[in-house]
């Protein structure tokens, strides 16, 4: 409380939650919604004012078009060329269509500005932080970054750096491999197993699991070292190519002096020596690490009045449904 003269100013710290309460009862009713944003098809009805309030994206559009009603507007042509992109038509101010927003991603943003809470999970925090992203709101963004951070751990590594790698959150994948190598270290010997025998496997690859089973090995040479060739075993050399085989791998002395690492390693040597008789060399040690089943698509004849065969190999992506080409 303040005076000033006969004056007196009152703070309500009670007000800015009732005043969202009421906002978002006003979007749950649908009421004096102004605005409908659209996503994969999925109609959501909004406020230009909240959208405004707290995303740069819809206070430039919305003030480089007037903000008024109508379907078009004057001052589209100040629109950026990054709008342009996003919307399908940048002259409907009161019908958005949101290219590259996904709908699921779109509706947890909105929660949040009428909310103050978002739900994440890491099935989909990706969605989230890519609309908060392209629409502008930092707010989202931070909290996706901290959701990620905190939920770091050994099996979901891979799934977190991945994300991370996707939008640039640098401190994010340097705290993920801090993280991975810390937790390995502590693993006991059957841990240490089950994490090699993992599908999807937590790394991107077999050498930098590999590199993680060598830093096992290494922490506690004493009482490790015994487990070398039961560890290795688990591993897929023949998915190592042969140059990082030799530099990489060769280099570490238990794979030199052990007599079933020499093995394994000879093996996974051998079959890359012979390409054209891989095929007849295949066993666990050349199977791609993945548990999930895919349908590829060989060569044939594409439509199209040329009809020439074709040499490409295509995958389907159950998710987007559409075929997509693998090599």
């Amino acid at each position: 409380m303040s005076r000033s003269g006969d004056r007196t100013s009152t703070f309500d710290p009670s007000h800015s939650d009732n005043l969202l309460h009421g906002l978002n009862l006003l979007w749950r009713k649908q009421l004096f919604c102004d605005v409908t944003l659209t996503a994969q098809g999925q109609q959501f009805h909004c406020h230009k004012a909240v959208l405004a309030s707290c995303s740069q994206y819809f206070r430039s559009l919305f003030s480089s078009t007037g903000g008024g009603g109508g379907g078009g507007g004057g001052g589209a042509g100040t629109i950026t060329t990054l709008w342009d992109k996003l919307l399908a038509s940048p002259r409907a101010i009161n019908n958005l269509v949101l290219q590259g927003c996904s709908s699921i991603g779109l509706r947890l943003v909105l929660e949040y500005l009428y909310t103050a809470n978002v739900t994440l999970s890491l099935d989909t925090v990706e969605e989230v932080l890519s609309v908060s992203k392209i629409l502008h709101i930092p707010q989202v963004t931070k909290l996706c970054v901290q959701f990620l951070n905190d939920q770091i751990s050994v099996q979901n590594y891979k799934q977190v750096c991945k994300i991370a790698a996707l939008h640039g959150l640098e401190e994010t994948k340097k705290l993920a491999n801090k993280y991975l190598v810390e937790d390995v270290l502590l693993l006991n010997f059957e841990e240490m197993r089950a994490l090699l025998d993992s599908l999807p496997p937590p790394v991107e690859s077999e050498l930098a699991l590999f590199q993680m089973s060598v830093l096992w090995l290494e922490h506690d040479r004493e009482t490790r070292m015994q487990y070398a060739p039961d560890l290795m075993k688990r591993l897929r050399f023949a998915l190592i190519p042969a140059p990082e085989l030799v530099e990489r791998v060769q280099s570490v002395d238990f794979m030199r002096t052990d007599p079933v690492c020499q093995k394994l390693l000879l093996d996974a040597m051998n079959y890359h020596l012979m390409p054209f008789r891989q095929h007849c060399r295949q066993s666990l040690a050349s199977r791609i690490r993945s548990n999930k089943k895919m349908l590829l698509l060989v060569g044939g004849l594409p439509p199209g009045p040329d009809r020439l065969p074709s040499n490409l190999v295509q995958y389907y992506d159950d998710e987007k449904k559409t075929w997509k080409i693998l090599t």
